[in-house]
């Protein structure tokens, strides 16, 4: 009876596990908005796609800012970005896996193609 519950509960485990997997582009394909949620606790500014979703974006370089800077962190599209609530930005995105979020609004994400919708020259990609 015991391996029997055992192995109920491993089923169990297992089919309630999610493997659903989301499709992401590193591209500039998804249209998002610039949303200043800086006053909700652990909160700052988060990109809501058009669907709805919110993306939390990760600075994949940390937050010393001590120098010297690590290699590639002036080439990251979040480098310079301004932060406008109500902004109209096109986004491509990978799941930032390792780490946790405060704000819990969202998906964290590391950004890897940010432009400004309506203004020229403003478009920067990370490979």
């Amino acid at each position: 009876m015991k391996s029997f519950t055992g192995l109920f509960f491993l089923l169990f485990c297992i089919w309630s596990c999610d493997f659903h997997e989301t499709q992401t582009s590193k591209d500039c394909i998804y249209s998002a908005t610039v949303v200043d949620l800086t006053g909700m606790d652990g909160c700052g500014f988060v990109f809501q796609l058009d669907n709805g979703d919110y993306l939390e974006p990760v600075w994949r370089w940390g937050w010393c800012g001590t120098p010297p800077l690590p290699e590639g962190a002036t080439e990251d599209p979040l480098w310079n970005f301004d932060y406008v609530d109500g902004q109209r930005v096109r986004l491509g995105y990978e799941t930032a896996e390792e780490g946790g979020s405060i704000c819990m609004v969202g998906e964290q994400v590391y950004v890897t193609c940010l432009e400004v919708i309506g203004e020229e020259a403003v478009s920067v990609r990370i490979e």
